[in-house]
């Protein structure tokens, strides 16, 4: 039965990174503006975060949902006022300092910024709370090794997830000129904005 909680947990991995959110429009912003691998880097970070909080539900490890449970307002509040900045940065980028020849950012920055963005958000780890109980994962996780392979399956899953999507945003790399590019930054900025603004008043 291994291999169904695998998969099992490799479905749950992927579609649980899938929704459109701030981290998968920083992903689509930075495969646009610096390629493949700054892309897929945002999406890395990502993927670790989830495989942390789907280890801890797989675990039962209940002591870290209490605890975000109990200042999931501080989680929301920092997260959110993060995003927000995040997308002003996007929204102020100018044409000028965008293209090829524009200097990437350090890529081990930008992969533990999205990772810490990631885990400020609270909601994950009761999403994964439900998607486990939702798919039986639960009942299938008995020991040590399969505790483990669910966390490897979440891994695989979110990682499955942003090299498709890094994949298909990188299809139009070279077809993006500044301008347009410019506009993206402008309205993917606006909606990690909103995002981060809803985020500090979501019940």
């Amino acid at each position: 039965m291994d291999y169904v909680l695998l998969v099992k947990c490799i479905l749950s991995g992927f579609f649980l990174a899938a929704p459109i959110g701030p981290v998968n429009l920083i992903c689509i912003r930075n495969t646009l503006t610096y390629g493949y691998i700054t892309g897929l880097t945002v999406g890395l970070g990502a993927a670790l975060a989830d495989t942390l909080y789907g280890y801890a539900v797989a675990a039962g490890l209940s002591f870290i949902t209490d605890f975000i449970s109990r200042y999931h307002l501080a989680f929301r509040w920092g997260g959110g006022i993060f995003i927000i900045y995040l997308g002003l940065r996007t929204l102020c980028s100018a044409p000028q300092d965008l293209g090829p020849e524009q200097k990437p950012p350090n890529l081990y920055k930008l992969f533990a910024g999205i990772f810490f963005l990631t885990l400020t958000n609270p909601i994950t780890i009761f999403a994964f709370i439900a998607v486990f109980s939702s798919l039986g994962i639960a009942v299938l996780i008995t020991d040590f090794f399969t505790t483990c392979l669910a966390a490897i399956g979440v891994f695989t899953g979110s990682a499955l997830w942003w090299l498709t999507l890094t994949g298909i945003v990188h299809l139009f790399y070279n077809k993006v000129t500044p301008v347009t590019l410019s506009r993206i930054n402008k309205i993917a900025g606006i909606i990690i904005i909103l995002l981060g603004i809803t985020s500090l008043f979501e019940l």
